[in-house]
This record gives C-alpha cells, sequence and structure tokens, in this order.
C-alpha cells in the first residue's frame, strides 16, 4: 500500500537528512568521461507529473537549487505550461529562446515498500544506588519484536547537452521514508544539486 507521498509522486515521466528525517542517496551514477565543459550554465529543469502543483513544485525546487550553485536554471513549466505530454518541438524552441545549453529530466522509477522484522531483545541493566555506587541488582528490559517498515521512492536524473542532445550524466535516488511530496521533492533536488556541482556539471564558484 502506498503512502500519500507515493500516490502523489505516481506518474512522474519526465524527472540529506532533512528536520523530518527523509533522507535521499544517489546510486549508480555516471557521467559521460568525455566531458570536459567548464559547467552548464543555463539549464532546463523538466519534471512532468499528472499533478501540476507536483510538476511545478519540483521543478521550482530543482532550479532554485541549481541556482544557488551558480547556474541559471529554468522551470519548464513557465514556457510549457501544459499538462500534456510535451513535444520534442515544443522543447526545443524553449532551448532556443533561451539559450538553454543543458537540460535536467527526472522521472519516477517506483516507489517501494520494504519490510524488516526486528526481533525481541532482553538485556540487564544496572540500577545506581545512593552516592554513585552500583547497586547489587539489575533490571531485567525485554523488548518485543516489531516490524519496521521502510518506504523508498526511487527517480532517475539525467542531464543531457543541449545542443547535441548526449547524455552527459545520469544517476538514480532513493529518498527514504519521506512524509509528503514536498519532503520528498526538497531531498532529492538538494542531493541533485550537490552531486552536479561535485562532479562539474555546473560552473565552478
Amino acid at each position: 500500500m502506498k503512502t500519500p507521498a507515493a500516490r502523489s509522486l505516481v506518474g512522474l515521466a519526465v524527472l540529506v537528512g532533512l528536520a523530518c528525517g527523509t533522507t535521499t542517496k544517489l546510486s549508480t551514477v555516471w557521467k559521460e568521461p568525455s566531458y570536459t565543459g567548464s559547467g552548464l550554465r543555463r539549464i532546463l529543469v523538466l519534471g512532468i507529473a499528472r499533478d501540476v502543483t507536483t510538476r511545478r513544485a519540483f521543478e521550482d525546487h530543482l532550479a532554485q537549487a541549481l541556482d544557488a550553485r551558480g547556474a541559471q536554471a529554468l522551470a519548464s513549466y513557465h514556457q510549457l505550461p501544459s499538462d500534456a505530454r510535451l513535444s520534442q518541438e515544443a522543447i526545443a524552441q524553449v532551448v532556443r529562446d533561451h539559450a538553454i545549453d543543458g537540460v535536467v529530466v527526472t522521472r519516477l522509477l517506483r516507489v517501494d515498500e520494504e519490510q524488516e522484522y526486528v526481533p525481541p531483545q532482553t538485556y540487564s541493566v544496572g540500577r545506581v544506588g545512593y552516592y554513585g555506587y552500583y547497586g547489587m541488582g539489575y533490571d531485567v528490559v525485554h523488548e518485543p519484536g516489531y516490524t519496521r517498515t521502510t518506504t523508498i521512492v526511487r527517480l532517475e536524473t539525467q542531464v543531457y547537452d543541449a545542443a547535441s542532445a548526449k547524455l552527459l550524466w545520469g544517476a538514480h535516488s532513493d529518498t527514504f521514508n519521506p512524509t509528503s511530496t514536498g519532503d520528498t521533492i526538497q531531498s532529492v533536488t538538494k542531493e541533485i544539486a550537490k552531486r552536479l556541482a561535485k562532479d562539474g556539471l555546473l560552473p565552478a564558484s
């Protein structure tokens, strides 16, 4: 059974720790070995979802995260507001009109729920007596077993050279136990921008 955050994210087709405890980790990160550029300066962010609010929130947050690391990012919904599937021609026109040199595309791969059984535990805890001396007795504590469920939202992000449409960078991201759609978006976009800067896909600060 999917959480509310998972249901809101289902349908993303073209797409750490926070105070709430959400963590995003990147895996299978790949970078084009031949890329020797100085970083993408004008970036178009694509995050299409069935829910327009989700799409706009994702694009805005990622654009802001990229801007904070030296790029000039454009959320695609400002130029392509339709919630219908975007055509290649429409995207290409935005690329030309705004002198875009890089395109970031993120999509949902899947939402998993993993269950882990934590077995019961029994252990002793010493009692502290008066004046700091340990008492002779010990308390026996018993913790019953329980099942722990982890929700994992996995996205795939790819970065393309706008002129050649060549793939420059790609990664999967796993976000653990998000409490809301906004929670997931904030965690993912922050981690993506940080790694792109580290891998040289953004202008050096």
